[in-house]
């Protein structure tokens, strides 16, 4: 096909990106067609025709089968199989990784510095794959999970751990930034359904993760084999990366732009104040009520720091930099979106709701049913895996629903349901049967509503060219609230312990002549915070008494934390109300394809200039 054929195909917002601008009482009105850049330079025609999104049918049907356009979404599926298993196979066993290799007060952090890596860097790699082309960035990130994993292997105590998902956590900001890295190789109308295929993808990983990481300590190596997993896994992705995985090049990107030039120029001050401040206010939140009390100096100043660089600092400079003429780091642009900003803030929020009950449940089931006898020990994996299972699954399936019901009503019905649902759960969670018959739709429901949420954030852009970018502060915000809900749940049910242990544990221990002196060493050893052999004048008599009520003082701590999710899943369910129905007339556009090639017309075109 010719290339004056090829453009009458070409979506009508890619040859001339339209920019919208703010008018007064107006909302936003269509200005004048300007070519624009990501970051909204003017730039007239910059990228080579190949690599231009186009309409899908100037595509060749055969590449949708081809080994190029099928091993892509296969590398991107391991990736993101990779990502999410270097915390959902290490979460639910964290107790037994403690007990092995601790124990360190310091386990919580595990699960924290994969959201805060995540958090820091998916805006960084979206904004610069957008600049540089996206094909080594995906497989350094799969090689820097492929460390993290290798140094979890051999880790021979906690603190190594953390440093272990430092690396994962980095690398999910490439791994997990699948929703948007698909939504460029479909045309817009299969992207539902392409995102419910990667999430079927992690089956092993997710939703029967903690299946998984339990089945594991029955054999040779123990929680260990989990990450004997991600090596494999991690290591599979880096192959399919690098032979399937072919999209536009740095070259095709920008026929008039050196990349040194656009390196340099990037706004890299920026980079620092977004991250700085991004992980001195989520550490001044997991210190708060565990580590220091949250009145003390180190947490009000990291909040305070953390807080004021965040959105005060960070947002003052950008919008400086951006009056003189300059590209800035965060899209400004995307601020002044309605559309976008409630579908990436319900990502997080929702995924919040799924965090407070995906660490306390499991705790949960192995502290009351299976300490109660209720459930065999193999049981304990399943059941533990219950919310991750029912979310997953409403994931594999939000492209179904949405065909039905489309994005907003989708979002809605499934906040509505979800926050009924999971917030009755805190009813009563002596009650087993109940509490499941409760949390496995109400799961199932907010899975729906955060799958949703990340594949229409890809929608509303000024321009497709800006997904990475788009993307990338989507899932940033994804994994910022993340990170505050986790720092909020843990230390709910901490701070809870510290009041039900007292009531529930300290008078039974009494009654039975524990001296006052080992009740705090008592209380620690209870949590697996330390050793049941450091508490004076404890008998076996005394520990076994004190088992059942700490069973009941968890779960009053517990009912807390489920009842702190309902200011997250209200959250959701308000902010669904400002989703939008896609636009129908881009339905068939496709943003960019892989294993694209210069045409000999392009490649003469750069050897003249």
């Amino acid at each position: 096909m010719s290339s004056n054929a090829t453009n009458e195909k070409l979506a009508p917002s890619q040859d001339h990106i339209e920019r919208y601008e703010d008018h007064p009482g107006m909302g936003h009105r269509r200005s004048s067609s300007i070519a624009v850049d990501a970051f909204g330079h003017r730039d007239i025609d910059d990228r080579a025709e190949e690599a231009k999104g186009r309409m899908s049918d100037v595509i060749d049907p055969k590449y949708w089968y081809s080994w190029r356009f099928l091993g892509s979404m296969f590398a991107v599926g391991m990736a993101f199989m990779g990502g999410i298993g270097g915390i959902a196979l290490i979460s639910p066993i964290l107790a037994n990784i403690n007990e092995d290799i601790g124990p360190s007060p310091n386990i919580n952090w595990v699960p924290l510095v994969n959201l805060c890596g995540g958090a820091v860097f998916f805006l960084l790699v979206g904004s610069l794959s957008d600049i540089f082309g996206r094909r080594w960035f995906f497989i350094i990130g799969s090689v820097i999970s492929l460390i993290g994993s290798i140094i979890g292997a051999c880790a021979q105590n906690v603190n190594t751990l953390i440093g272990a998902e430092v690396f994962i956590g980095i690398g999910v900001a490439f791994q997990q930034s699948f929703f948007w890295v698909v939504a460029e190789l479909v045309p817009m109308k299969w992207r539902y359904i392409a995102n419910s295929f990667c999430y079927a993808m992690t089956t092993p990983t997710s939703p029967l993760a903690a299946r998984v990481a339990y089945s594991f300590l029955e054999y040779p190596g123990g929680w260990r084999n989990c990450f004997y997993l991600l090596i494999a896994i991690n290591a599979t992705s880096v192959l399919a990366w690098y032979i399937f995985y072919h999209p536009p090049t740095f070259s095709m990107l920008h026929r008039k732009a050196l990349a040194k030039d656009l390196f340099f120029s990037f706004d890299w001050i920026g980079v620092m104040l977004f991250t700085g401040g991004l992980c001195i206010l989520i550490f001044g939140l997991n210190w708060g009520g565990v580590l220091y009390p949250w009145k003390s100096a180190a947490v009000i100043a990291t909040m305070a720091v953390g807080g004021s660089t965040l959105f005060f600092v960070l947002p003052a400079y950008e919008i400086f930099i951006h009056k003189k003429g300059r590209s800035t780091y965060l899209p400004l642009h995307l601020f002044k979106n309605i559309r976008f900003q409630s579908a990436a803030w319900n990502t997080g929020i929702a995924a919040g709701v799924y965090y407070g009950f995906g660490i306390v449940f499991p705790q949960i089931v192995q502290t009351v049913y299976y300490g109660r006898g209720e459930i065999s020990r193999y049981d304990i994996g399943t059941l533990a895996g219950l919310v991750p299972m029912c979310f997953v699954f409403a994931q594999m399936c939000h492209g179904f629903v949405v065909w039905f019901t489309g994005p907003k009503w989708g979002m809605i019905g499934g906040a509505v349901i979800g926050c009924a649902l999971l917030t009755a759960a805190s009813a009563n969670l002596n009650n087993r049967a109940l509490t499941q018959g409760l949390i496995i739709p109400g799961a199932f429901a907010i899975g729906i509503v955060e799958s949703v949420s990340i594949t229409t954030s890809t929608f509303p852009l000024r321009s497709q060219e800006e997904i990475g970018q788009g993307g990338g502060l989507s899932g940033s915000t994804r994994n910022f609230v993340s990170a505050i809900a986790v720092a909020i749940y843990q230390s709910t049910l901490s701070n809870r312990l510290l009041t039900t242990i007292p009531q529930h544990v300290y008078p039974v221990a009494r009654s039975l002549g524990l001296p006052d002196g080992s009740l705090d060493n008592l209380r620690m050893a209870l949590q697996g915070q330390g050793s049941f052999d450091a508490v004076q004048g404890l008998t076996p008599q005394i520990q076994a008494a004190v088992m059942e009520p700490y069973r009941q003082a968890f779960v009053s701590a517990g009912q807390t934390v489920f009842l702190v999710s309902l200011a997250f899943s209200g959250s959701a369910l308000i902010l669904s109300f400002f989703t939008t129905e896609n636009d129908e007339s881009t339905a068939n556009f496709v943003a960019t394809q892989s294993g694209i090639q210069r045409t000999q017309e392009s490649k003469e075109e750069i050897a003249s200039s």
